[in-house]
């Protein structure tokens, strides 16, 4: 039977579910109950801003004035405001812009902004790419589809943010090569399912290998359970160190290992001379 009664489970989540700016952008009702359509997405976003919260601390932004964070493909703004509440709430004193191509998701959040009275909170009508405002001390990224995540990754890898945290989605740039490759690699795996799962994880890793190059700390971990989301894989990268060749050179043996041209972050990596020509 489906539950069609509001959730009010949020006792240990971090974000309350009578938060007002949640009734703004429709997830919970008047009573302050999480709607039951949006619950999934609500666990997602408390742990989302968990983690985030937790990797912040370990970094220098938090002996700032001012955190600023930049939300990479922010849709309809369910982390963005989420995280916005929350690090006002820890006295971080945050800036964050939220960057989207849809006009209507972005004229929605704004106006949720202003009702909501996050006043240094603003969204933006345009590509991540086009998005040029300088520094931010935190990219996140929650499911931006396929290499919209490269993007987000790219920009806090260009700008050396003290913090990145992206859940990839809908990885098929490495699946369009594995599928012609014919390394030792592939050939044992014939069922599509195997081959996309393959591609997602050859995606991630790569990401990975490309972020410890650029001095970044990774870690990988699966942030909610299947039950509220397949696309649960979090990447956390804090920058500690000075850029390492020798997780290039991994990379470049694992392209050839099985059998894939690259994905668009080393693209783009090597467009602005942070890989340079082999």
């Amino acid at each position: 039977m489906t539950d069609t009664k509001p959730h009010n489970r949020d006792k240990n989540y971090l974000v309350k579910s009578d938060s007002p700016f949640l009734k703004a952008l429709g997830v919970s009702n008047d009573a302050g109950e999480i709607k039951p359509n949006k619950y999934a997405k609500y666990r997602q976003i408390c742990r989302f801003v968990e983690i985030f919260i937790e990797r912040i601390e370990r970094t220098q932004a938090v002996k700032q004035k001012r955190v600023k964070v930049l939300d990479i493909g922010s849709g309809k703004g369910y982390l963005t405001f989420a995280m916005y509440d929350q690090l006002a709430k820890a006295g971080l004193n945050p800036k964050i812009d939220g960057v989207d191509t849809r006009t209507e998701m972005v004229d929605l959040c704004n106006e949720a902004a202003q009702t909501s009275g996050f006043e240094n909170l603003a969204f933006h009508n345009m590509k991540a790419e086009d998005f040029v405002q300088g520094y931010y001390d935190a990219i996140i990224a929650l499911h931006a589809c396929d290499t919209a995540t490269d993007d987000a990754l790219f920009y806090g890898i260009r700008s050396k943010s003290k913090l990145i945290v992206c859940a990839p989605c809908c990885q098929h740039e490495v699946l369009v090569d594995l599928q012609k490759s014919e390394t030792a690699n592939r050939k044992f795996i014939s069922h599509g399912l195997f081959l996309q799962k393959q591609a997602d994880l050859i995606t991630d890793n790569s990401r990975v290998m490309l972020l410890r190059s650029q001095g970044y700390q990774v870690d990988v971990i699966d942030f909610v359970s299947t039950e509220h989301t397949q696309k649960n894989t979090l990447i956390t990268a804090i920058k500690k160190n000075k850029p390492s060749p020798k997780y290039l050179e991994q990379y470049e043996a694992y392209k050839k290992a099985y059998g894939f041209g690259g994905i668009k972050l080393e693209a783009l990596m090597r467009e602005a001379g942070l890989i340079r020509p082999e």
